[in-house]
């Protein structure tokens, strides 16, 4: 694990993600993320952090995990797994929104479709994987680590979550004159 985040620290994706997510909330735009098992609590740990609180007191942001659960059972049921994400990504997102995707193979049906999608409708799209499958590929902003274990994989795209998430917040805040640092 030390290896992947001594890479980690020197990956520019990182500054492109900050810089599309900070952008999307100044202009009014939407983030929206998902991810399966650990990658589905990692995107709900961004929105969270988004919609309550990181580091600083302030407003809520237009952050959305995807899908609630009647979206998930009624669109796996429907249309198959694979369409759980792209079909709300179509219904849901705008151009100037950003859509983030979580997938520790890279190669998950699901999450690639949604990207397809969010790039098909101009969205902004951020993929989290390992370097081995094809979603870093697929997405605007592709953060990909090198290959270990699945749960090191998982904890690493939480830290990289929370360092994005405190990066965007700051960048937000200095031009709140409301909101103020808590920890």
């Amino acid at each position: 694990m030390t290896e992947v985040l001594e890479y980690a620290k020197h990956m520019p994706e990182i500054s492109q993600a900050v810089d599309v997510i900070a952008t999307a909330f100044e202009t009014g735009h939407k983030l929206f993320a998902a991810g399966n098992g650990g990658g589905a609590c990692n995107a709900d740990q961004m929105i969270g952090e988004f919609v309550g609180r990181f580091r600083y007191q302030r407003g809520p942001l237009a952050a959305f995990s995807l899908p609630g659960l009647a979206g998930l059972t009624a669109t796996g049921n429907d249309f198959g797994f694979d369409q759980i994400y792209k079909r709300q990504v179509v219904g849901c997102l705008k151009p100037g929104d950003v859509f983030v995707g979580y997938s520790c193979s890279g190669n998950s049906p699901n999450i690639i479709e949604a990207i397809r999608a969010a790039n098909s409708a101009g969205v902004t799209t951020i993929g989290f994987s390992g370097w081995t499958g094809k979603l870093y590929k697929e997405a605007n902003i592709g953060i990909a680590l090198p290959p270990c274990n699945w749960q090191s994989l998982e904890e690493v795209q939480l830290i990289l979550t929370h360092l994005i998430c405190e990066l965007v917040e700051a960048r937000i805040c200095a031009n709140d004159p409301t909101a103020y640092r808590v920890h």
